[in-house]
């Protein structure tokens, strides 16, 4: 199956986080990844748990990959994918 790749500008405080931020969501959506910034209570009830953790993972690190490098080093250690 092809997987078109879609990209958006990186969040670095001097563009609209509201904007990026509803970007961002469809990003995650297309990616089937959208699931991670549900309640995470809810997440281990309707999927096994290395799914969960698959989508967590690709979750933060597509989001990660779209901070700019003044942002990603305030937030790098953040773990929680919703929290970033």
């Amino acid at each position: 199956m092809f997987e078109r790749k879609s990209e958006i500008e990186k969040f670095n405080e001097r563009n609209n986080f509201g904007l990026w931020s509803i970007k961002m969501w469809a990003l995650l959506t297309t990616q089937g990844l959208a699931k991670a910034l549900d309640n995470e209570d809810e997440l281990l009830t309707i999927m096994k748990a290395a799914k969960r953790i698959d989508i967590m993972e690709r979750a933060n690190n597509t989001i990660l990959l779209n901070l700019s490098n003044e942002i990603l080093i305030e937030v790098a250690n953040e773990k929680n994918v919703a929290a970033l």
